[in-house]
């Protein structure tokens, strides 16, 4: 993949941007550093192996409690299974938008770091309701 320096995409940005959107990903170097740019369909769809599947249990009270499988600590309840879906695609929200704002901690910390692809995919997603959609079960 070719290598853009970063003064040369500063002084096309323009069509750095339109490149990505309308073409491909992109590469740019500045200094050492070396960062990856997509668009967000682009990015959807690299990150949409990254499945999320949800085990559940129905309570004697007919109730569903259910955890998803990849990020065990979001658990949930509701007295249907849609409902089961929409309070874990909120708790995981909450979870996704707290681990951006501390992502150097949370992508640091070695049973967190493997979040972080579902985290991005969460995040790219515009709604509760898409979210919801990513689980199997």
């Amino acid at each position: 993949m070719q290598v853009l320096n970063a003064t040369d995409v500063r002084a096309n940005f323009g069509g750095f941007i339109d490149t990505i959107v309308r073409e491909k990903p992109q590469a740019i170097k500045r200094n050492r550093d070396v960062i990856m740019a997509f668009s967000k369909p682009q990015m959807k769809e690299l990150l949409s192996v990254y499945e999320l599947t949800f085990e559940y249990e129905q309570d004697e009270d007919g109730r569903y409690t259910g955890s998803i499988e990849q990020i065990e600590d979001i658990v949930a309840d509701g007295e249907t299974l849609e409902e089961l879906r929409i309070e874990l695609a909120r708790h995981l929200i909450e979870y996704a938008i707290d681990y951006e704002i501390n992502y150097s901690r949370y992508y640091n910390t070695p049973n967190r770091h493997k979040h972080a692809p579902y985290i991005l995919r969460v995040l790219l997603e515009d709604d509760i309701e898409s979210v919801a959609r990513m689980f199997y079960a």
